[in-house]
């Protein structure tokens, strides 16, 4: 079972048969989404961060413009040609701020973006946040989204963003590409350029939110379970 059809082919290339993959979408809780992005902007005890608490709340609340990335602290996640493309579109608006959250951090990579965005001397416009128990306000509180991945299954932040009413843009892999042209997303070159050019599409207001209907989309998702568990049932 395979989260996107984007993902058909890769598995194909490992199994050979085509017969026994099907997809099956991940279910999307946006109605725990939403509630959970009411609670007030929190950072947890164990949370690591470029800033305070009252820091990052004071500049949530202003009037700069805020960018997000969500994603583990791992290589595929493609942070280091996000920070690069940020920091060219920091010089053209300087009102502006990139925040990168996540959990796991391989290799040390949260170690080592920190050090990528002082050599930059990014650090007072570039945020860095590990470990955040409830990240859903801090995303409602920002203007835009961005996805600068190398690779993904689906990538779920996008419909977390989505549903948070922030729009968002993906680079184009395999895994969001299915669904954000599905539902009129908009794909940017899998590239530290397509990543910048992105940026500057949101600023000027060039993307669209994505049409999807949750309800509707888990509706889809749970049916295809049960083909999945019927047609499993039926082989025994």
């Amino acid at each position: 079972a395979v989260v996107t059809e984007d993902m058909i082919e890769p598995t194909l290339e490992l199994s050979g048969n085509r017969d026994n993959i099907a997809v099956a979408k991940n279910l999307i809780n946006y109605k725990t989404i939403q509630e959970k992005s009411e609670a007030e902007i929190a950072l947890d005890p164990e949370t690591r961060a470029t800033v305070s608490e009252d820091q990052l709340k004071e500049i949530l609340s202003s009037d700069s413009e805020c960018f997000i990335n969500v994603g583990r602290f791992a290589p595929e996640k493609g942070h280091d040609r996000l920070i690069a493309a940020f920091s060219q579109y920091h010089r053209d608006h300087p009102n502006s701020y990139l925040i990168i959250m996540g959990g796991y951090s391989l290799y040390g990579l949260y170690e080592k973006l920190g050090e990528m965005v002082e050599e930059l001397g990014a650090q007072d416009y570039i945020i860095l946040l590990q470990n955040v128990s409830n990240p859903y306000p801090i995303i409602k509180a920002c203007d835009y989204f961005v996805l600068s991945s190398h690779y993904e299954g689906f990538g779920l932040v996008l419909a977390e963003a989505d549903i948070l009413g922030v729009p968002v843009i993906s680079t184009d892999i395999p895994g969001p590409r299915g669904f954000m042209k599905k539902y009129g997303g908009t794909l940017v070159e899998n590239s530290e350029a397509g990543i910048l050019e992105g940026m500057k599409m949101l600023h000027n207001g060039q993307v669209k939110p994505l049409t999807v209907d949750y309800a509707q989309y888990n509706q889809e998702a749970v049916a295809e379970f049960e083909v999945i568990l019927s047609n499993a049932a039926k082989s025994e």
